[in-house]
């Protein structure tokens, strides 16, 4: 039986270990530069800007004559959550609807500039023009006002640009829609006061 032998032990050449070396340098530089791009992604995504409904009344709703020519009063909060982004909002338009009737509707706010972790109030004031006691819908919104909760919809548009001091991002088109109660004298009932509004893109 031939005596067993270690196996030789074969070294490599000079050139090969410098490939595996420039090669294991060469996959670490791409993982740091990989953590550092992620790092930097995380921190300049930008965040949707935040919307709540802090309040809305329709003075002397429960008139007979219908909402004609009645005040439509509204305030909503808007809130950056970014910490190293600002929102640049071009003309900023609300509706208000009753199911799918328009009951007001026109431009709120001129272009502004909302920075970094920033809050800004949107108080409109409309004009209703629906609906009136020839409206089909005066019968349904009559009564539920008469038993004090009538639902309604608030609708934010807008379009908008974020912007850091490197860059800024491609115009999109926002729209914030909030859906509330109103009491029978055409205020905000309480549970909807500060209400999150959804937000869409």
């Amino acid at each position: 039986m031939p005596p067993y032998r270690l196996p030789l032990y074969h070294r490599q050449s000079p050139a090969v270990r410098c490939i595996n070396f420039l090669c294991a340098v060469l996959l670490t530089l791409l993982l740091i530069a990989g953590i550092i791009i992620f790092v930097l992604w995380l921190s300049l995504r930008p965040h949707r800007p935040r919307f709540y409904l802090s309040d809305f009344s329709i003075p002397n709703a429960n008139r007979q004559s219908g909402l004609a020519n009645l005040p439509v009063r509204f305030a909503v909060g808007e809130h950056n959550p970014n910490q190293k982004i600002g929102i640049h909002f071009q003309e900023m338009a609300a509706s208000v609807y009753y199911g799918d009737e328009v009951v007001a509707k026109g431009p709120v706010m001129q272009p502004f500039y909302l920075p970094p972790k920033g809050d800004t109030p949107v108080l409109g004031q409309l004009t209703a023009t629906e609906p009136t006691p020839t409206d089909p819908a005066w019968g349904r919104f009559s009564g539920e006002l008469a038993a004090g909760a009538v639902q309604l919809r608030l609708m934010l548009t807008s379009t908008v640009q974020f912007q850091t001091k490197m860059w800024d991002t491609k115009h999109h088109h926002m729209k914030a829609e909030c859906d509330f109660t109103i009491n029978g004298d055409g205020t905000l009932q309480q549970q909807d006061k500060n209400k999150p509004c959804d937000l869409y893109f």
